[in-house]
């Protein structure tokens, strides 16, 4: 063998070495899952079904049994409170070979909230892996113009299910109880559930009211006591002597913020704004009804103290050195705390770089007077030339070696053509839905979810493929010319028992589900 070969070879094998954990993972890997979402944020009106489209890729060339555990984190903002609660389930779960697309389904809320969704799928194939896609938001809106609704893909391949993550898991081994349960299904000749049937059968806590009444008594207790502040605050003499002083300046009160702990201890924060636009402001910390902190900032205060800093010799050398290397001054930044006045000035120059001059104003005298730069780093790029030029090495010796065979021999591989949304399927399943609610009198819900069932077919029929309302689709059908006067009452009907204006009748709602039928051709 000659020596440039047996170079050329050493050099192969070094690379293969540095470069093993990437050959490994993506060269000989057996198979993978992936599951996606085509967008982290969902939004839903306030009664709607909150139906998410889950993309799996399974690339194993084989049926995979494992667990799905779906844990999902309720959230209520009301009236400057903040409530949460949290719950957890896990089913066995089916993946089919290739690509499959599944609706989940995770209910509906009929007031605002906020759901946090992680998903995770453990699996064992030679070894036992999960899949984790985390953070999707579902946010439930009470208007249709609170709706954001925006491309933002989110995808997650299978990982090793290391044993640190099983001792993280309380009560038994996620993997032996998965084995469990599927080995019972199967003496019981039963399938595992695919993901749409494994969500919609989970019997999510929609209902919040015992959250919301102890959300209102924390509500009306803390108005009670900002009100209490608010007058402790007015006939404290300190407040009341700046107070009048501003307004005597001619600015007048715009916002008031107060954050009480007690009926006269808190922080507080005044707004003021006078006719030229000039804002001002009062601040401090109240406590049993004696002021230990008061700052006024007005635009005079500021200036003064951006006059005090601007005094100081250590400044100006700083102000200098920066003109000197072609920074200008772009802004100020002025801030209180407490008795000191912290001020900022900001410069740039050309290359966007920026410095800061800062400095405190204390009784009228600066202090700590300090210049911050922030420049950019060059960085040394060889190591990025390197590997390139190793692969370009590797890239050849592999060409030359797989020549003349690969001449001769013509793979060809046939994409697969990814499965669309079954949006008919799911309208279906939707519309059967409907009914069973209806027969267990959830007579909103019952309505609600064939108004959803009629405007996802409507949607993907005429390839409009998103979230929709009513008054779009059904404006839409008549800028295109296509009936839409069944279409219309249905979705009135709906809108009128949704929000309690409309008693619910069976008579009604099979009109309802039978012009349903029809528009989605149901047998």
């Amino acid at each position: 063998m000659k020596v440039a070969n047996i170079k050329i070879w050493v050099l192969f094998l070094i690379v293969l070495f540095l470069f093993s954990p990437i050959v490994n993972a993506s060269l000989f890997s057996s198979g993978d899952i992936t599951f996606s979402v085509n967008q982290k944020d969902y939004y839903f009106k306030t009664g709607e079904a909150a139906i998410i489209p889950l993309n799996i890729e399974n690339t194993y060339g084989k049926q995979i049994d494992g667990m799905l555990t779906y844990t999902y984190t309720q959230e209520i903002n009301q009236g400057g409170m903040h409530m949460s609660s949290s719950n957890s389930q896990s089913t066995s779960l089916s993946v089919k070979d290739g690509k499959t697309t599944q609706g989940l389904n995770f209910g509906t809320s009929n007031t605002p909230s906020e759901l946090d969704i992680n998903l995770k799928f453990i699996y064992t194939e030679k070894e036992s892996r999960v899949v984790n896609l985390n953070g999707i938001k579902i946010h439930f809106v009470a208007d249709e113009n609170q709706k954001q609704n925006q491309q933002n893909k989110q995808s997650s391949s299978s990982e090793k299910y290391s044993k640190s993550q099983q001792a993280q898991n309380s009560g038994q081994d996620p993997i032996s109880q998965m084995q469990q349960q599927i080995n019972q299904m199967r003496n019981n000749n039963q399938q595992p559930q695919n993901p749409g049937q494994a969500l919609q059968n989970n019997q999510m806590a929609q209902d919040s009211s015992a959250l919301k009444q102890q959300m209102e008594n924390q509500i009306k207790e803390k108005e009670a006591m900002k009100k209490e502040f608010q007058k402790q605050l007015a006939q404290n003499k300190d407040f009341q002597k700046e107070h009048k002083e501003l307004s005597n300046q001619g600015y007048n009160l715009t916002n008031a913020t107060v954050n009480p702990s007690t009926n006269n201890t808190g922080d507080f924060k005044l707004d003021y704004q006078n006719k030229d636009g000039k804002k001002a402001s009062l601040k401090g910390h109240m406590n049993n009804g004696k002021m230990q902190s008061l700052q006024k900032d007005t635009p005079k205060s500021r200036q003064e103290s951006l006059n005090q800093l601007q005094q100081n010799k250590q400044f100006q050398e700083y102000q200098k050195q920066l003109q000197k290397q072609g920074y200008s001054k772009q802004n100020t930044k002025i801030t209180q705390e407490q008795n000191k006045t912290n001020v900022k000035v900001n410069y740039k120059n050309k290359n966007n770089e920026t410095a800061t001059i800062s400095g405190d104003i204390v009784n009228n005298t600066s202090q700590n007077v300090e210049l911050q730069k922030t420049e950019k780093k060059t960085q040394n790029y060889w190591w990025i030339l390197l590997i390139l030029l190793l692969l370009v090495i590797i890239g050849y010796v592999a060409y030359k070696k797989f020549k003349k065979k690969s001449s001769h021999e013509v793979n060809v591989v046939e994409k697969k053509k990814e499965k669309p949304f079954d949006y008919k399927s799911e309208s279906i399943k939707l519309v059967e839905e409907s009914k069973k609610l209806f027969g267990q009198k959830q007579y909103k819900n019952a309505y609600g979810t064939a108004g959803q069932a009629l405007r996802l077919f409507l949607s993907y029929e005429n390839k409009l493929n998103k979230e929709i309302t009513n008054d779009e689709i059904i404006n839409y059908l008549r800028y295109h010319k296509q009936g839409f006067k069944e279409a219309k009452e249905c979705f009135d009907l709906c809108s009128l028992v949704e929000f309690a204006k409309y008693e619910a009748n069976k008579k009604d709602f099979d009109k309802i589900i039978n012009h349903v039928k029809k528009i989605i051709n149901i047998n």
